[in-house]
């Protein structure tokens, strides 16, 4: 199946904010309105040796200020589309897998400190009451900064690479600190990353929208 190069630089945060309101609607529903009882998995030692430490809670928010690095530092508009479908994509999935294989974290057992700065027990308050315990595994967090930083191996900016990589293993490893996933979230989470990468940045084919759709075999892709 090739795919159609639509994005161009008149239309790419138009379809960006498309593609990242999507994802996010697919992430509430699911991690809000679980179809089927949730539930735990089993602690590891690294989950039980891995401490909780409230400030790293501004780490793990940072996503949302990764995720807009990345794509208005993207230049390439052929790796933007790429990035686009492998986003959207493992977003997706991931949510299938919360739909048919729903877990949660015991968050309870890890309450916030109340010894900390009001406008640190606000950002707690308000993370855990838009971001439920559940939608653990795969953890999304992992996979969706991992997906993006690799983004950055085929880009005109390739040098930004190594940056994001850092960022977005803090970003992982903050998951940890903070309570959000177990160590099997991370590790599914990677994995994820790395064969959605792959395949559509590396084994998919493509074409410009306008040869896509004006060839004449063109509903044969499919």
């Amino acid at each position: 199946m090739t795919l159609p190069l639509f994005i161009t630089r008149g239309n790419k945060y138009l379809f960006g904010s498309l593609m990242y309101g999507m994802g996010y609607t697919l992430y509430y529903l699911t991690n809000h309105y679980p179809y089927f009882q949730p539930k735990p998995l089993p602690m590891t030692w690294i989950d039980h040796a891995s401490p909780f430490l409230p400030y790293t809670v501004l780490i793990y928010i940072s996503e949302y200020l990764f995720f807009a690095c990345v794509y208005i530092l993207l230049s390439t508009h052929d790796n933007i589309n790429k990035y686009l479908y492998s986003f959207f994509l493992l977003q997706a999935v991931s949510c299938f897998v919360f739909v048919v294989y729903p877990t949660i974290y015991p968050r309870e057992q890890f309450p916030v400190p109340q010894d900390i700065p009001g406008w640190l027990q606000s950002t707690w308050v308000w993370l855990r009451t838009q971001d439920a315990a559940t939608n653990c595994f795969p953890s999304l967090h992992v996979s969706s900064v991992y997906l993006s930083a690799f983004a950055f191996r085929t880009d005109e900016r390739r040098h930004l690479f190594w940056p994001f990589v850092i960022w977005g293993t803090l970003i992982a490893l903050s998951t940890l600190t903070t309570k959000q996933h177990y160590v099997a979230d991370i590790a599914s989470g990677f994995t994820l990353a790395v064969v959605f990468y792959w395949w559509f940045h590396k084994r998919q084919a493509y074409q410009p929208i306008q040869e896509w759709w004006t060839e004449p075999n063109r509903v044969a892709k499919f």
